[in-house]
């Protein structure tokens, strides 16, 4: 009886063996690719002939940029052998409103978002989540601006365009238990392409964003 149930111990083990391999072999997986959700503010920046466009485009004679809010998600793999590396994708939403008005009480809104790839690295520590670190971000995105007129038709105007967005961060990671704060302040640049109307196709609207944002890493 206790050689029958010697033999047996091992087989009993195997199937807690096997789990507790899959659980380990799980979070190593885990480990490697982490998400992030974060918000800030930035002032949007005009570059170009992007106030001709406007005026042309939704009768914006004295509109000047304001300060947007952000929304941030991204994901990055990072394997602990790429020594600081994490590449993925990411996106982000600007939106402002309701602070810039015209002579007779109107509103402009300018609300813009670009989603692309994106590369974070860590160089000092050579640990990704962990320290200083830069990070860039490369893909399209759209722009949506709004004339909304201060009269009883309640009548406005609204412009779209679609380009590409190039933009740089440089922050620092802040690790805790289980997640991680960030703080970073960030460069955007875009360059999109809309078609005016009664004007043609083909209006290049270039701007841009300078902020800052908190970030939380899981």
């Amino acid at each position: 009886m206790k050689n029958n149930f010697r033999k047996r111990v091992p087989f009993l083990l195997l199937p807690l063996t096997v789990w507790l391999s899959e659980a380990h072999a799980q979070t190593e997986r885990k480990q490697t690719v982490y998400g992030e959700v974060g918000f800030g503010a930035g002032q949007t920046l005009f570059f170009g002939d992007i106030r001709t466009k406007l005026r042309q485009a939704i009768q914006a004679r004295d509109f000047e940029p304001g300060i947007a809010g952000n929304l941030l998600l991204a994901f990055y793999v990072a394997p602990e052998r790429w020594k600081g590396l994490g590449i993925g994708g990411r996106l982000k939403f600007s939106g402002s409103g309701g602070g810039a008005t015209d002579d007779q009480g109107g509103e402009y809104f300018f609300n813009y978002y670009n989603i692309g790839l994106s590369a974070k690295y860590y160089p000092i520590s050579r640990q990704y989540n962990k320290g200083l670190y830069g990070r860039v971000t490369v893909g399209t995105g759209q722009l949506t601006t709004k004339h909304q007129f201060n009269d009883p038709e309640e009548t406005y105007l609204h412009q779209f365009a679609i380009g590409s967005v190039l933009t740089g961060s440089i922050g620092w990671t802040f690790p805790l238990k289980t997640k991680s704060i960030s703080l970073e302040g960030e460069f955007e640049s875009g360059r999109r392409n809309g078609t005016i109307s009664r004007v043609g196709d083909g209006h290049v609207f270039r701007s841009g964003q300078l902020g800052l944002n908190a970030i939380v890493t899981f």
